[in-house]
């Protein structure tokens, strides 16, 4: 993965549909040994889990769920970008995809955190809801090993998994990574996030092992994924949040 100046990665826009904020981006984290694990669902089953403000996106007539699993890596805001050194955690994030204004952005279900300082900080930075998670990550002789689970929340995942070859760009790898705005829901307000980010490349996943429990508003996941995706890892910058309005 090479690491880009923030002013590098903002010179990369080809890949996004609408142009960048006005503003001064705030925060900076590199995304490492990402996993993306993509569920095909009923629109019906995801609309009614979403604020009034947003509707539902569809490829090819499906609504689309997924598990995001990454290494966070040198997460800073930008008045300490000089220092070059941030604080590092694993994170999960479960998320669909949603339209907002016309402009095609995620929505935020859930986070889990692995439990660390580094987590309470990136939580009030970002306000975002809690999770006491336990991860274990194991990588040897091509094999990945991952474990969390989260005995609160019921939450659990844990597969085995290999990497293959890298895929080319497709319509529906653009669709579900090239995802500009974060939104998510706090004490029935909707808030959104701005986001830019380099350029995903990602590898066929063969999954060995897999087990997986998400229930969120009805939304039950137990099945293996329609689809997974592993990449090295991207740059992404966040601009302020942005409150949008209330959600009741």
């Amino acid at each position: 993965m090479e690491i880009l100046k923030p002013q590098d990665i903002l010179n990369q826009t080809t890949h996004r549909g609408f142009p960048l904020p006005n503003s001064d981006w705030a925060a900076y984290s590199e995304w490492k040994n990402v996993l993306m694990l993509h569920w095909k669902v009923d629109a019906s089953l995801v609309k009614h889990l979403l604020p009034s403000q947003l509707s539902v996106d569809t490829f090819e007539g499906g609504a689309w769920v997924t598990i995001c699993v990454a290494s966070i890596d040198n997460f800073r805001n930008k008045l300490l970008n000089i220092i070059k050194q941030g604080f590092s955690f694993d994170q999960i994030t479960m998320q669909t995809y949603v339209l907002h204004q016309g402009k095609p952005g995620l929505f935020i279900f859930n986070q889990e955190l692995e439990k660390s300082f580094t987590k309470n900080i990136y939580q009030r930075i970002f306000k975002l809801k809690q999770g006491e998670t336990i991860f274990q990550r194991e990588f040897q002789n091509g094999l990945h090993k991952f474990f969390a689970k989260n005995d609160f929340t019921g939450f659990k995942l844990g597969l085995h998994y290999t990497s293959q070859q890298e895929i080319a760009p497709c319509a529906l790898t653009d669709w579900l990574s090239n995802r500009f705005k974060y939104f998510y829901e706090k004490d029935d307000e909707l808030f959104e996030y701005n986001v830019h980010h380099t350029t995903w490349q990602f590898s066929q996943v063969a999954i060995e092992k897999f087990k997986v429990y998400f229930n969120f508003g009805g939304l039950f996941l137990s099945q293996q994924p329609d689809l997974a995706y592993h990449s090295k890892g991207i740059q992404k910058l966040f601009w302020p949040k942005n409150l949008i309005n209330k959600t009741k």
